[in-house]
């Protein structure tokens, strides 16, 4: 093999160490075991060389949450929300945009916004629970339950001093709290 400039390239055993425990992590080899194998004093050498695949942290992603609902109790897989994410954008960027949307998404109390990347930042601050483009798991139960609960402590309130409004956006925000609840509940 011959490099840019025109010389002949020399390989090393050293040049494959990064290839190596890169493949090794991804294929579920534990960091202490690759730290083994390449002889390193200390999992900080070993952690350079082991960068984590794309496809392998949607894996790892989609075994942490298991499924998703939405506000009208539909399941979504990770597989589904990662597509949804990307909708309109170049299929070469797929990847990047789930990561984007997974592990640099904005924090939300009780989910994450599905809302597709190219269509820009949420136009409706604060009402996620009436947007279909919200996504949320069985890690956020506890929150979705307590409002659940405050929601109900509310609707007889507005409903007695004639509060339409916000007794409609209640009862809304009820059935999704429900909706929600319901299917994440069931293992």
């Amino acid at each position: 093999m011959v490099s840019e400039s025109g010389s002949i390239y020399h390989f090393s055993f050293h040049m494959f160490r990064n290839t190596t425990a890169t493949r090794m992590i991804n294929n579920g080899v534990a960091q202490h075991i690759v730290q083994r194998y390449l002889g390193h004093e200390s999992l900080t050498m070993t952690s350079i060389y082991a960068h984590i695949m794309d496809k392998t942290l949607k894996e790892e992603y989609a075994k942490f949450n298991d499924k998703m609902a939405d506000i009208k109790g539909a399941i979504y897989d990770v597989a589904d929300v990662a597509e949804s994410f990307s909708e309109g954008c170049d299929a070469d960027s797929i990847d990047s945009q789930w990561l984007k949307k997974n592990i640099a998404v904005q924090a939300l109390p009780n989910g994450l916004c599905s809302l597709p990347v190219v269509q820009g930042s949420c136009p409706h601050a604060n009402a996620c629970l009436t947007c279909p483009n919200f996504r949320t798991d069985h890690r956020y139960l506890p929150q979705h339950k307590d409002q659940l609960n405050r929601t109900e402590e509310i609707i007889p309130t507005c409903s007695s001093k004639g509060w339409a409004r916000k007794l409609e956006m209640n009862e809304k925000i009820k059935q999704s709290l429900v909706n929600i609840i319901e299917p994440l509940e069931v293992k």
